[in-house]
């Protein structure tokens, strides 16, 4: 059974203005997306009957820079589509041989690089200064990041009380949430945190500060990502193994909070100049 994704609805939507050979290729990544992921271009040309140029205008014209692009996604996708158990059998089948002087850990942290490579090569700048502006200009800001994400929603919240700017902070979807969104004003700023496989509490959370006209910052992996905000800041968070790395995000988030510590250097340094006197006072940090 084909998965809900708004790439393949798009396929799909648009194949009666495509071209005759990109008629010919929609249909084949319709119908074969699960082996397109893993699929070279030159696979794919055989494998379609169509040309490798075709191929790659092809993905052009769907606002990606080439196919790397494109299968990219697609294997995003399926692998965001995965169960546990699936993953888990992936993963297994995939384990490379291990030498005296690797391991397991090795495949996590090769793809954690590549995940912050990733990160680097297309961080969309100027949404990241949007959400900068986003926050600082917010009259009041709630975090919500649930399971794997919750991590992230902590941190976020932690950074931004400790440079001055207030922040609530939601690590599971309750009554509670929603009552608390409900009595935000319209300038305050709601950041969801989340990535594959997405949790339907998210987005129906989000779905619910839109209703309230509430600003909102997504940080998610994609364009096709239901997560997408007035704001949405992007990283590849793709995992090695059954269990949800996010080195990528993390960095993402530090970046962010780094840039708005130095929006307003004066109220920065007021709050680390009072979180300074605190731990001192409350003995927080024993002396090496």
């Amino acid at each position: 059974m084909r998965v809900a994704s708004p790439l393949l609805d798009r396929l799909t939507d648009g194949t009666r203005n495509y071209s005759k050979n990109h008629r010919v290729l929609a249909k084949h990544i319709l119908d074969h997306y699960q082996s397109v992921a893993f699929s070279t271009v030159k696979q794919l040309s055989q494998q379609a009957g169509v040309s490798e140029a075709t191929i790659v205008r092809f993905a052009k014209a769907l606002d990606f820079s080439g196919y790397p692009g494109l299968q990219q996604e697609i294997r995003r996708m399926v692998r965001a589509d995965l169960k546990g158990t699936e993953r888990f059998a992936l993963t297994a089948q995939r384990r490379p041989a291990v030498a005296e002087d690797a391991g397991p850990l090795d495949t996590i942290i090769d793809k954690e690089l590549e995940n912050i490579n990733g990160l680097r090569e297309t961080l969309d700048r100027k949404a990241l200064a949007r959400a900068v502006k986003l926050l600082h200009g917010a009259s009041a800001v709630a975090i919500v990041g649930t399971r794997s994400s919750a991590p992230l929603a902590h941190h976020l919240w932690f950074g931004l009380d400790k440079i001055g700017i207030p922040a609530a902070r939601f690590l599971s979807v309750t009554p509670e949430t929603y009552g608390h969104l409900d009595r935000l004003d319209r300038k305050a700023c709601i950041v969801i945190i989340g990535f594959p496989r997405y949790l339907r509490e998210l987005v129906d959370c989000l779905r619910f500060a839109r209703k309230r006209s509430l600003k909102t910052l997504t940080l998610t992996d994609s364009p096709f990502s239901p997560l997408a905000g007035d704001v949405s800041l992007r990283t590849p968070a793709e995992s090695a193994s059954t269990f949800a790395a996010h080195c990528a995000p993390l960095i993402l988030i530090n970046g962010l909070l780094h840039a708005l510590s130095l929006l307003d250097p004066p109220r920065t340094l007021a709050a680390l100049n009072r979180f300074e006197a605190l731990a001192e006072q409350q003995a927080y940090f024993v002396e090496a």
